[in-house]
């Protein structure tokens, strides 16, 4: 399925680099079939209560957004540092989006998910979804809310993706809704 999604294939490098302002995110897909998702925390300062993936602000240590969006996957999802590697493959990333809440970009990387991860840090996220892919790239399971020009959402069990997270999926998709 994942042969279906369309993302930068990874290079070797990850940008940005230097001391550029953004925030990464990690797409984590599983087994090639499924998208994890997360339902972040009502106590989060940004983003309280949303569907997102695991991410978040580069950090002094990171590199560039492979190594932030890996870092922030591991902090959040609670997987040992030392086993990351054999856990998660970095494949590419998706071109940067602006955010509501932040003055800077967001980089989407995406990554295979070699084992489910079922465990999470309750500080920053209340629950994980795993979606398949399938039902992601069919435009049926989409539906228009109206609130701005691109507003689309997709109903994930009862929660709504929906901003920048949802935008990301459409693109990862290569869904043109209209």
């Amino acid at each position: 399925m994942i042969h279906r999604l369309k993302f930068n294939r990874f290079a070797g490098r990850g940008e940005p680099k230097g001391p550029e302002k953004y925030a990464a995110v990690a797409i984590l897909i599983f087994k090639n079939k499924e998208i994890l998702f997360i339902k972040r925390s009502e106590n989060m300062p940004t983003h309280k209560g949303d569907i997102a993936f695991p991410g978040g602000k580069k950090e002094d240590g990171d590199v560039d957004i492979y190594s932030t969006a890996k870092r922030e996957a591991y902090e959040e999802l609670l997987i040992p540092k030392k086993t990351v590697n054999s856990i998660f493959t970095v494949k590419g990333n998706l071109d940067p989006i602006d955010t509501v809440e932040y003055k800077f970009n967001v980089y989407p990387v995406v990554f295979s998910l070699n084992e489910k991860q079922l465990n999470f840090n309750k500080d920053e996220i209340q629950k994980i979804f795993y979606e398949p892919i399938e039902k992601l790239i069919d435009k049926n399971n989409w539906s228009y809310r109206g609130a701005y020009d691109d507003d689309w959402i997709y109903m994930l069990d009862d929660e709504i993706l929906w901003g920048a997270t949802a935008k990301m999926v459409r693109t990862l998709c290569n869904l043109r809704l209209r």
